[in-house]
């Protein structure tokens, strides 16, 4: 039988409309399954209800923006003590707080994953996603036709992303790129001495 694909979604309090991120790239699959997506309700919730809500799923998703606030880590601290297969992403840009940096420091093992904008941390979702959905044992109870659907929408996303990557790559301008600066006082010595060398 099928199983559920249970997500757990946490998120530092300025990155609290990022989290809706997640919902809407599992919704965007080109492929239906059952999913439940977890996070700790609005009013808080005891350790027990924390631990229930962390303690059975399959991927907790971290969004950590400028500061690490509450309840963001207690559920980082459960989900490494819980084991749960944690994928930590960064808001890249944003300036951290003193007690953000306290937390990367606490934490130097972990690589976290960056991301500039909606889009692209919807990009890194999506493609986590997928590749949590081809699972070897086909957990999740996809059929042929829907798997393969998953790997071309994959190749797709992955070749979205490394042309953006490509399109970011620039040649260097300005004093990066090298140059000549000519004292206009004395252009034509400095002329001359190009000339002569070339």
């Amino acid at each position: 039988m099928a199983e559920t694909l249970r997500i757990f979604v946490s998120a530092t309090s300025d990155l609290e409309a990022e989290r809706a991120v997640v919902g809407r790239a599992l919704a965007e699959l080109p492929v239906k399954i059952r999913a439940e997506i977890r996070r700790t309700p609005a009013e808080g919730a005891k350790y027990d209800d924390l631990w229930e809500l962390i303690g059975n799923v399959d991927r907790v998703y971290f969004l950590l923006g400028r500061d690490i606030t509450a309840p963001a880590g207690a559920e980082w601290q459960l989900a490494l003590q819980l084991e749960r297969s944690l994928l930590p992403l960064r808001a890249a840009h944003v300036r951290l707080t003193p007690a953000g940096q306290e937390f990367l420091h606490k934490n130097p093992f972990i690589r976290w994953q960056e991301f500039d904008s909606a889009a692209e941390l919807a990009q890194i979702v999506t493609l986590d996603l997928l590749e949590m959905l081809n699972h070897r044992t086909n957990r999740y109870g996809l059929s042929i036709t829907e798997l393969e659907t998953l790997r071309l929408h994959s190749e797709r996303l992955q070749k979205r992303a490394a042309a953006r990557a490509a399109s970011m790559v620039h040649e260097p301008g300005g004093a990066e790129g090298g140059g000549v600066i000519i004292d206009p006082l004395r252009s034509e010595a400095a002329e001359d001495l190009l000339l002569s060398r070339g």
